[in-house]
């Protein structure tokens, strides 16, 4: 019986597990201090990739997803300045627009494909 669990376990595939392939960076602004910008944008991430958002301005920012349901984002914690971060696995292939909740006037877009 020991034999037959261990055949069993040792012909199941592992489970992938999503690797940070998609950075989406929080940049300051080159203009004034009130335009942040994406620093990639439109960003562009894979099903079964994970996205990484990773605040790169002095300034707290919360990325909010203007269609909830489009994708598997929803929203970020608030993203501390100068080196906050969070990632989601994203399964769900979509488009939504993105917004920073703290501050309304930086938009963008995040766009999931199939591979």
């Amino acid at each position: 019986m020991f034999s037959t669990m261990s055949s069993v376990a040792s012909s199941l595939a592992p489970i992938p597990t999503p690797t940070v392939t998609a950075s989406a960076y929080i940049l300051p602004g080159a203009v004034s201090m009130n335009d942040w910008a994406f620093g990639d944008e439109p960003i562009v991430i894979y099903k079964n990739e994970r996205l990484r958002w990773v605040n790169a301005d002095g300034l707290a920012h919360r990325i909010v997803a203007d269609s909830p349901n489009a994708t598997d984002f929803r929203s970020t914690e608030e993203l501390r300045p100068f080196g906050g971060e969070q990632s989601f696995d994203i399964t769900k292939v979509g488009t939504t627009g993105i917004h920073c909740a703290i501050h309304p006037n930086m938009t963008g877009t995040l766009i999931v494909r199939e591979r």
